[in-house]
């Protein structure tokens, strides 16, 4: 769906393929921190049966990239369709939504907006535009978003079941 099968794209620091089963291990861990999931909508996996749906979804058509540093996975980016019926700018236009996640000790480094800026870069060659939500909670997420060229569209609350919770997020378009 996203143009990166089979193969290996590089930006500064990072490098970034699909999912496979070499980064089972490292997701593992990286989804089991609450406080690298909770900012991402959804509480911590902590048994077998809750990663293997998350696993297997990021790898299902073709939607999850792993985040590389130093040979190492420290991240993940999902990609995802985004149906914007009823918005007459985006009416019949290819749009598709992106969410990442930076492994906790990796924060503040920069390697959340290199991803950003790189995936979405990427995106914008096969789709019309690129979606990013960030809950309003969340200044880092919203800066990242923004400085990679990002712009406010709406803000929007809903019940984020992996939570117990309702919460407003911010939504951008590129």
């Amino acid at each position: 769906m996203i143009g990166f099968e089979g193969k290996t794209f590089r930006s500064e620091r990072l490098e970034y393929r699909l999912i496979d089963e070499c980064d089972r291990a490292s997701l593992r861990e990286l989804v089991s921190d609450g406080s690298v999931t909770e900012p991402a909508g959804f509480a911590p996996l902590t048994d077998d049966a809750g990663f293997e749906d998350f696993f297997e979804g990021l790898k299902r058509n073709g939607c999850g990239v792993a985040v590389i540093l130093d040979g190492r996975t420290i991240g993940y980016v999902r990609v995802f369709r985004e149906n914007m019926d009823g918005y007459l700018e985006y009416d019949g236009r290819s749009c598709v939504g992106v969410g990442f996640v930076i492994a906790g000790s990796l924060h503040g480094q920069g390697l959340g907006t290199e991803t950003l800026a790189f995936i979405t870069a990427h995106l914008k060659e096969r789709f019309d535009f690129v979606f990013a939500d960030a809950f309003n909670d969340n200044p880092a997420s919203n800066r990242v978003i923004v400085k990679c060229g990002y712009r406010y569209l709406e803000n929007y609350t809903m019940f984020f079941e992996g939570l117990c919770c309702e919460k407003t997020c911010h939504s951008y378009v590129f």
